[in-house]
């Protein structure tokens, strides 16, 4: 379940239709600012992004809370997010943002100069902190650290990798490397085999070109059956010549059709 940004405040599409993809194993938190920081889109960090001639009203659905002194900003507001569910373990969005905005107020972080076309802009700063709110929450949640359950937010905690799956996943590669190793095997003699036949056919088209062709032939597709010199065959074939039954004594082994 995903949350759905409030239709008022600033314009422009959802950070997080950009997608976050979920943190690949072993989880971290270097891992999960990553995903948190795809949530600053170009435009929202400084005024000074937005192009010359946009529009003022497309100046102000695009401005949102710019970067404080000490550095401060959206990065910095996805992962205060993320402090505030593990903290709590449960809460609501509400609260998260509530609290977020408390603590971006008491900081002044927006240091835009008065506006005479937006003479609110405590109020659009709060609009913008609620949007990164949701859009945190949702990454969250697609990259399965917390659950929601109605409006309950619970903490579930960063991936992690365990002793036991390192050494499945070392399992699994050295089958997978043994099975390209046969693979390679195969093909390597599928490849020998090619070429014994092209020198088969080589040298029976200069044997028909120089006159001296054998006089008898073997007929295609056949079967190649080898055994060992001292063994003992017995080979049965029906009356249509159509099936034969053939019985070793010792071990043996027969080629592909050709």
């Amino acid at each position: 379940m995903m949350f759905s940004a409030p239709t008022r405040g600033g314009g422009g599409g959802s950070p997080s239709d950009r997608g976050c993809t979920a943190p690949s194993t072993p989880g971290n938190e270097r891992t999960v600012a990553r995903c948190l920081n795809g949530l600053d889109i170009q435009g929202d960090d400084t005024p000074s992004s937005q192009p010359a001639a946009a529009s003022n009203k497309k100046k102000r659905g695009a401005q949102a809370v710019g970067p404080d002194k000490n550095g401060r900003g959206l990065r910095q507001l996805s992962m205060r997010v993320r402090e505030i569910v593990e903290s709590k373990g449960r809460t609501t969005c509400n609260e998260v943002a509530d609290e977020l905005v408390a603590d971006f107020s008491n900081l002044n972080i927006n240091i835009d100069s008065p506006d005479p076309d937006n003479p609110c802009p405590q109020q659009h700063d709060e609009k913008n902190i609620r949007r990164r709110v949701y859009d945190a929450l949702n990454v969250l949640i697609a990259t399965e650290i917390i659950s929601k359950d109605k409006k309950e937010i619970q903490w579930r905690g960063l991936p992690r990798t365990s002793m036991n799956d390192m050494e499945e996943l070392k399992t699994e590669v050295i089958g997978l490397k043994a099975r390209i190793n046969k693979k390679n095997a195969y093909l390597q003699d599928l490849q020998e085999q090619y070429a014994c036949l092209q020198n088969l056919v080589r040298q029976n088209k200069q044997l028909h070109g120089s006159g001296d062709a054998p006089s008898g032939q073997l007929d295609l597709p056949f079967l190649l059956v080898q055994t060992r010199p001292h063994a003992t065959v017995e080979v049965e074939m029906s009356e249509d010549m159509q099936l034969l039954h053939f019985d070793f004594n010792r071990s043996y082994a027969h080629s592909e059709g050709v």
